[in-house]
């Protein structure tokens, strides 16, 4: 059984895993290219700084007016459900800043966040992005875009990732993400799931029921990149899907709103 301490440790490292990668960075890093087209380093960092601010003003009760932050910004009225008019927000205004107040910005936002969520009472549920999350929930959901985001960045670097066993937070938060990701395409809601994966470092994880009708497997690294966009050289397609529900599962896949 994870614990809110295992998730916010493991939050903790895969912060401290990208650090290491921007602290070596110049200016002409922090504005190259990543992979995520149309972001460079220093609106990917935004992004995160910016979410993790949103995500401790939403649990707290924070006033943040975002529909008028977002006009203010871009001169338009964004739709209440784009994620696509918020990104664009965010980056927008990441791009008014330097890069070493981006960075200092992530280190104080993300720092404040992990103690918040630390700090939380797991029997209990708190609002984020239209839903009421668990603290586990909340930490995996800012683990998997800390960790996706970081893929991009040492990309963007010519730097190497290795995953470690912290991705069984993306893993299973893809799982549990399938419902909502069939809901976004129109889909009806998928049946049990099963995702039988190999672990970075070589152990089995099974998630979901014994006996449901679908099953994936793969390897965990594969099934994180799938269910949070950075298929970028044939993970879903090394995938096996066996059930009613595993070509949508595997094509649709989403763990983030």
């Amino acid at each position: 059984m994870t614990t809110l301490d295992e998730v916010v440790s493991d939050l903790r490292a895969e912060t401290a895993k990208l650090d290491e990668v921007l602290a070596t960075l110049d200016e002409s890093g922090w504005r190259r290219e990543t992979p995520a087209v149309g972001w460079d380093t220093r609106d990917t960092v935004g992004h995160l700084a910016d979410t993790d601010d949103l995500m401790y003003e939403s649990v707290t009760g924070g006033s943040r007016d975002l529909m008028s932050d977002v006009r203010e910004a871009t001169g338009r009225t964004p739709s209440p459900t784009s994620v696509d008019d918020f990104t664009a927000w965010q980056v927008e205004r990441v791009r008014k800043m330097s890069w070493e107040d981006v960075y200092a910005w992530w280190h104080s936002s993300t720092t404040r966040l992990q103690s918040m969520l630390s700090g939380l009472d797991p029997a209990q549920k708190y609002p984020w992005g239209g839903n009421k999350l668990s603290p586990l929930s909340l930490g995996s959901a800012r683990l998997m875009e800390t960790w996706a985001h970081s893929l991009d960045i040492h990309a963007a670097a010519g730097r190497a990732y290795a995953d470690t066993d912290r991705i069984r937070h993306v893993a299973h938060l893809g799982l549990r993400a399938l419902p909502y990701a069939f809901m976004i395409e129109g889909l009806d809601a998928p049946g049990p799931i099963r995702l039988e994966l190999a672990s970075p470092s070589g152990e089995q994880w099974m998630f979901g029921p014994e006996d449901a009708p679908t099953v994936i497997r793969g390897t965990a690294s594969d099934w994180c990149r799938v269910v949070a966009r950075r298929d970028r050289d044939g993970s879903a397609g090394r995938l096996r899907g066996e059930g009613p529900d595993a070509a949508n599962a595997i094509q649709h896949g989403r763990a983030f709103l």
